[in-house]
């Protein structure tokens, strides 16, 4: 089978040469909507106590802000120092590129923890109900990275490899075909945001099940996909994405057995179970 060639140009509509509306962008406010519009309909559903539907949107607002600020400050500190240095300009400069996943994730818990605690939510109902929905936005999110031919895969020439080497919009295209390691992630997260939404609506499990089976799940897998996408190993053949993401993972199997397995508190008397 003939390779796929990958030439997309990343803008959807180009006002200047470097300016314009990217096929980027669409994606990841997609997938913003969805986590919106799930919250909202769980506020006017009283799914989740004391959110209300501007409570939503506030919430989906600040987490937008917490995930940007944390992937691109994980990303400066943690991935490419060496490269950005001691310079301010550079570290907020989101449109050159540069999004860590695991800093956006913490950016958005810390939102999450944050807004719980001062609008007195149960932080699982918020958890668990935004599980899904992010996990859908995330994978929109891969598909934006496989259109803007950004985190390709290792050399690999079999079915469905892409080769970057004919882009006329890389600076500097890779040579061979490569591993679509962007797609893999994006399948294994909509497969995980459909498992979940399953559990969610048929088994009714324990609070925090969603939360840390989200965590535990992403971070195994992703900590084997990460074996077919390009970037440099720093410790024992592993990289700096596989040691973030088994650790997510571990911690993620741990909380998870422990929700699982603990007591679970009784409900209260007049007061309606979720």
């Amino acid at each position: 089978m003939d390779p796929i060639i990958h030439n997309i140009d990343p803008f959807l509509i180009r006002f200047t040469d470097g300016f314009g509306i990217r096929w980027y962008s669409i994606p990841y406010i997609l997938g913003m909507v969805i986590v919106y519009l799930s919250l909202r309909k769980a506020s006017l559903q009283n799914r989740i106590e004391n959110l209300t539907e501007e409570g939503a949107e506030s919430f989906v607002l600040l987490a937008i802000a917490g995930a940007l600020i944390g992937a691109r400050f994980f990303h400066v500190f943690v991935f490419e120092f060496d490269r950005y240095g001691f310079d301010p300009a550079a570290w907020i400069a989101v449109w050159r590129g540069g999004l860590a996943f695991h800093g956006g994730l913490a950016g958005i818990l810390l939102v999450t923890f944050w807004f719980s605690r001062r609008h007195q939510i149960p932080v699982y109902s918020l958890t668990d109900r935004i599980a899904v929905p992010v996990l859908v936005a995330l994978g929109l999110g891969r598909i934006a990275n496989f259109i803007n031919a950004e985190m390709y895969g290792t050399l690999y020439d079999g079915v469905f490899c892409v080769d970057y080497s004919q882009s006329e919009y890389m600076a500097q295209p890779p040579e061979g075909c490569r591993h679509p390691t962007q797609l893999y992630q994006s399948l294994k997260n909509f497969g995980m945001a459909g498992v979940l939404l399953l559990v969610r609506e048929r088994v009714k499990p324990p609070p925090g099940t969603l939360t840390w089976s989200f965590v535990a799940g992403y971070g195994v897998i992703r900590f084997f996909l990460m074996y077919v996408r390009e970037e440099r190993t720093v410790w024992m053949d592993l990289t700096l994405s596989q040691i973030f993401s088994g650790l997510m993972g571990l911690l993620g199997l741990v909380m998870l057995a422990w929700v699982l397995t603990r007591k679970q508190p009784a409900p209260q008397a007049g007061r309606r179970s979720r």
